[in-house]
């Protein structure tokens, strides 16, 4: 059978290095995996066929009737949220409480990331409109917050940053109480950096609502175009198999290649014995609970209008991947 060529955009996860070094390969496919070019490009550039997407863009999409894009359920990207929050030195805050009535900056209102931690803030027992919150770029004046994500209605307590402003000099000027973004502002690893993280400890606090709410929140999928799968639906399930068998591999050898930091074994270690040795399970069954929490937090939020159900994400991918077994 002749190869069918697929370009696949996905950032540089250790658990795609045994695809991208040629140790694991996609059934039927010459793939040209490019870990290089941002994953934003993918949902614009119809020269990328499959790519790693937001889940909620995809949630949101997907919602409105918009089939554009097949989603995968192979999440290559997880994060908890609560160390997403930033506050400047002696601020007095140290806890998700004390947003309150506070004045929040973050950098995309749609975004996963962002979701979960709006989720995490309810699971405290605090309403996102009890916070007035300014979106925008963090660091980058030019950056734009709006222009890769699906075009919501802003609710009334959420305003856009002014232009030529970041989110990070309101922040430094007592504009803004806090920061929450997915990534430390610029200078925040520096000396002497102004900047803290709003929870200290932010590890035994995500530790802590990881045994409560029972799951690791997902922020990526991979998704393959409308055009690709109609044409070819088998395309779907090759990949999706060849990033899972990438995956396993690259688990196998965590405990023996556990040399990022001198003390990553016994953090692997501490992680197994509270998510289990398999805490990045691909696959809508291991995930379900998780894939259903974001769904709700997207109604609960007003990201999305009517109710989605878990098993409807992902139903033509698993439809599909029946039929060819």
């Amino acid at each position: 059978m002749t190869k069918v060529d697929i370009r696949l955009v996905v950032r540089d996860y250790d658990h795609v290095a045994p695809l991208a070094c040629g140790d694991i390969t996609a059934e039927g496919i010459h793939l040209h995996l490019d870990r290089k070019t941002s994953m934003l490009r993918f949902v614009s550039d119809p020269s990328f066929q499959a790519g790693e997407m937001s889940f909620s863009q995809y949630l949101i999409r997907l919602s409105r009737g918009d089939r554009s894009f097949v989603g995968l359920p192979v999440f290559v990207m997880r994060v908890f949220r609560h160390r997403g929050f930033y506050v400047v030195r002696d601020s007095g805050m140290q806890s998700l409480q004390a947003l309150e009535g506070k004045r929040v900056g973050t950098n995309g209102w749609a975004d996963t990331g962002n979701t979960w931690a709006r989720a995490a803030i309810r699971e405290q027992g605090l309403g996102i409109d009890q916070i007035d919150w300014v979106v925008g770029p963090v660091d980058d004046p030019s950056y734009d917050s709006f222009g890769h994500r699906p075009q919501l209605r802003l609710p009334d307590n959420v305003a856009p940053c002014a232009p030529g402003r970041t989110l990070r000099e309101m922040l430094l000027k007592g504009e803004l109480d806090a920061l929450m973004c997915p990534w430390p502002p610029a200078g925040f690893y520096d000396p002497g950096c102004p900047i803290v993280r709003l929870i200290a400890n932010y590890r035994r606090v995500e530790q802590e609502y990881a045994r409560r709410v029972g799951y690791y929140p997902a922020h990526h999928i991979v998704a393959v175009r409308r055009e690709v799968f109609d044409r070819d639906p088998w395309i779907a399930s090759s990949l999706y198999q060849a990033l899972e068998r990438s995956r396993i591999q690259s688990q196998r050898n965590r405990r023996s290649l556990a040399d990022t930091t001198p003390w990553l074994l016994a953090d692997i270690e501490e992680t197994s014995e509270l998510l289990g040795d398999d805490w990045q399970p691909n696959g809508v069954g291991p995930n379900q609970k998780m894939i259903q929490a974001l769904c709700d937090e997207e109604l609960e939020q007003g990201l999305i209008e009517s109710p989605l159900d878990s098993a409807q994400v992902f139903e033509e991918f698993e439809a599909a991947s029946s039929g060819l077994s």
